[in-house]
């Protein structure tokens, strides 16, 4: 574990309580100190909370004198702020009292050795991405849901995955356990059984270049089990906004499906402009009863879009979509689900990363 000594938080407090200090995904903070500055020609009534990820409790409430400050020291290994916790706070006058966090954050170490590259994949890595999620919140923030073969605009069922659910073949809501509700660290998501196709997405302005990369988790039925082709449907996807929202066409998608004979296999393509679904390269596992393929990976480098699939020692390069006519600026998952015969199955990811870099660095 590293511990990296910086300014945790700096502004100026809102009126409204709003958050001040949250620690970066999946990790903790030690507030050491904090400076309260009042700018304004009155005095400031300060409001500091702490949020444990359930629970909001005032911590703080000071008047602040006009032009004063108020330093507050935390002593020992500081003020804790847990995985998932933050603190929050308001003053009376918005942009008039200064704030500065000042502590330490922990920085997991990567994993090296034993089981080699695979323990690096799934690691956390030394430095996040800000757009990065390893699901392990109570929510799943930024993250919204839109059909994409209705179309309509989606919603999340927090907590509801049920695989044993066969009358769940209609809507627009995708189910989704986050981590304290089923696999630690985990995103488990469900769509209904209706052969629509879904998307679990958040804007994002790409880079030039852009690796992405996650770790799925897919569910499977055996042959002759009311598996048909296609059955289930899940992978990642960088999407082009049309009216806010992503839609089935001008799209690069790297899914991982089940044919109706349960061959396993990845599959990468693209969808144009128009919606028309355009080079199609298929990687079939070996392994047709388990899932071998266990990373996926998408890497723009300028417009040419490189697609992987990983195993637990290999990569295996898919194809390079080029000229594909579009401006990606939004990123997440696709899922579907056709058959309710005896489950619904459901999927999920361990986290989805991103790096900056036009090489290929897994």
């Amino acid at each position: 574990m590293q511990l990296d000594r910086k300014v945790l938080a700096f502004g100026q407090l809102p009126s409204s309580k709003g958050d001040l200090y949250v620690p970066a995904s999946g990790r903790k903070g030690y507030a050491h100190n904090l400076t309260l500055h009042n700018t304004n020609t009155t005095s400031e009534d300060v409001v500091l909370n702490y949020h444990d990820g359930t629970n909001e409790h005032e911590i703080l409430s000071e008047t602040i004198p006009a032009g004063d400050s108020l330093y507050l020291e935390f002593p020992g290994e500081g003020e804790v702020v847990g995985i998932g916790g933050k603190f929050t706070g308001n003053t009376t006058t918005a942009s008039k009292v200064t704030f500065k966090f000042s502590g330490t954050e922990e920085i997991p170490d990567p994993v090296v050795g034993g089981d080699g590259a695979e323990s690096n994949l799934w690691a956390h890595p030394a430095i996040a991405h800000v757009q990065d999620d390893e699901f392990e919140e109570d929510t799943f923030t930024g993250w919204s849901v839109q059909n994409l073969t209705t179309p309509a605009v989606g919603s999340i069922s927090a907590n509801t995955v049920d695989p044993y659910d066969t009358t769940f073949t209609s809507g627009n809501a995708v189910r989704a356990n986050t981590h304290n509700n089923g696999r630690r660290s985990w995103a488990l998501f469900q769509p209904p059984a209706s052969g629509d196709e879904f998307a679990v997405y958040k804007a994002y302005t790409l880079p030039t270049n852009l690796l992405m990369v996650s770790r799925p988790m897919f569910a499977q039925k055996t042959a002759g089990q009311g598996g048909v082709a296609g059955d289930c449907n899940f992978g990642i996807a960088l999407f082009t906004a049309s009216g806010g929202v992503p839609t089935d066409a001008s799209r690069v998608v790297l899914h991982i499906n089940v044919t109706q004979t349960g061959v396993y296999r990845a599959e990468s393509s693209y969808y144009s402009t128009g919606g028309t679904r355009s080079d199609i390269h298929t990687a079939t596992d070996v392994d047709t009863q388990g899932q071998a393929i266990r990373y996926l990976a998408i890497h723009k480098v300028g417009t040419t879009f490189h697609t992987w699939c990983g195993t637990d020692s290999n990569w295996i390069w898919m194809t390079a979509h080029t000229s594909v006519g579009f401006t990606p600026d939004m990123v997440g998952f696709v899922l579907k689900q056709v058959s309710s015969s005896n489950i619904v199955n459901p999927c999920g990811a361990d986290f989805i990363r991103f790096q900056e870099t036009d090489k290929f660095l897994l």
